[in-house]
């Protein structure tokens, strides 16, 4: 069994430039959910923090090794993929 590595995705958000676009990703999940209290809320944007953590670590593991360079190309797939998701939810409600 390989080694788990514990991602600092603050850190990742805030060195690749992506730190903004996860925020702006978030504000649009809270609005499309419409009103929630604020454990909800705080539960939804860990819930993507955790989304994005996992998907770090898959295309890591399966590249074997990641520069700052695949984390930013990574997150911002990532939360563009969510963004189109996003954007598909609204249109279909």
């Amino acid at each position: 069994m390989g080694y788990t590595v514990r991602l600092d995705l603050p850190r990742i958000l805030e060195v690749t430039g992506e730190l903004q676009h996860f925020l702006e990703l978030g504000t649009a999940r809270l609005e499309a959910e419409g009103p929630l209290s604020e454990e909800e809320s705080e539960a939804l944007i860990f819930s993507l923090a955790d989304e994005l953590e996992d998907h770090l670590r898959t295309m890591r593991e399966r590249q074997g090794s990641a520069s700052i360079r695949d984390l930013q190309r990574w997150t911002r797939a990532w939360i563009e993929e969510q963004q189109e998701d996003l954007g598909g939810r609204e249109d279909a409600g």
